[in-house]
């Protein structure tokens, strides 16, 4: 009786052990074929061109529309409450490219969102790459007071020569 239970234990032992060798085996050879797939694949990205800077590659034409991003715009009144004061923050998301005269857009809308009026003017600063900048209080067009809200809009800007 308790030879035959040695016995079934050893067997139980040698499919083990077995089991355990052809596990090893396929792992072996999954890091085998792994490593040769990886030194293959390292042979050819030699013959590309290095990319100089992952902001360069992302990022070939100024576009200043899309590189500054207006974080706040908040408008007030002149102390005779007949001029608009702008007070403007701007960040420059662009790694590369520096911005000068940013042409704005400001929309005055009543109450039901009907525009009133608008107004285009050129913010005279500029903003460097990855900077962000609050721009000094500066006066826009006339205030109208049936306005009740408005948009603020970056509509462009000059690119400094690098």
């Amino acid at each position: 009786m308790f030879e035959e239970l040695e016995e079934e234990e050893r067997g139980e032992k040698e499919e083990r052990s077995k089991l355990l060798r052809v596990t090893a085996y396929v792992v072996g050879a999954i890091l085998v074929v792994g490593a040769i797939v990886y030194i293959a694949s390292r042979g050819h990205s030699k013959t590309s061109q290095p990319v100089r800077s992952l902001a360069a590659a992302r990022q070939t034409a100024p576009d200043p529309v899309m590189d500054l991003h207006l974080i706040h715009a908040n408008m007030g009144k002149d102390p005779w409450g007949t001029r608009v004061m702008w007070s403007v923050q701007v960040r420059n998301v662009s790694k590369v490219y520096t911005y000068r005269d940013i042409q704005y857009v400001a929309y005055f809308l009543d109450k039901d969102g009907v525009r009133l009026g608008e107004e285009h003017n050129t913010i005279k600063d500029s903003i460097g790459p990855g900077e962000e900048k609050e721009f000094p209080e500066f006066s826009g067009g006339n205030y109208d007071a049936r306005g009740s809200t408005y948009q603020f809009l970056i509509a462009g800007a000059t690119v400094v020569a690098q």
